[in-house]
């Protein structure tokens, strides 16, 4: 019984330790789903989508050939934001005030049949808080309500 003390301790001691060291999971993560239509078509929906000053985007790149378009929108007022995106901040940083937010769209298509395309967005949120005269930006996690909203412009369903 003694010889098995030290491994079962041990064993123990790293089975309680292993939680503090798990992997955090990625601010970035992609939707992706995939839309009956071709790669012209979507891309061309998306790009116009993107161009559209109702929507607040401003276009930053489309390559056709690479089948990618960038896109950034600032200003995002708190609703709007509060919807889209969750921003951790530490104990000093809760009583900062939300003043402005940035978020930066990735959109990426690949064809998958010749009236099919999958499409792949991602959402990169900066969030700037303010208390008095400091400023602090924060980088957000988004709520996938964005990504879903720009699926759905696309013509595919919103991802699960």
């Amino acid at each position: 019984m003694k010889r098995f003390y030290l491994p079962i301790l041990a064993f123990l001691f790293l089975a309680t330790l292993t939680p503090a060291f798990a992997i955090e999971q990625p601010r970035i993560v992609p939707r992706a789903n995939e839309a009956p239509k071709p790669i012209d078509e979507v891309f061309s929906r998306l790009k116009s989508y993107f161009s559209d000053p109702n929507n607040h985007f401003e276009l930053v790149s489309a390559e056709p050939r690479k089948h990618t378009i960038v896109a950034k929108q600032s200003g995002i007022g708190d609703l709007v934001w509060n919807n889209w995106a969750f921003c951790k901040t530490g104990p000093v940083e809760m009583i900062y005030k939300y003043v402005d937010g940035i978020v930066t769209v990735t959109v990426k298509l690949e064809k998958t049949t010749k009236h099919s395309t999958f499409v792949s967005v991602t959402a990169d949120f900066e969030g700037a808080y303010r208390l008095g005269s400091n400023e602090n930006k924060v980088a957000c996690q988004s709520k996938f309500a964005l990504e879903d909203q720009i699926l759905s412009a696309a013509g595919a369903s919103s991802a699960n």
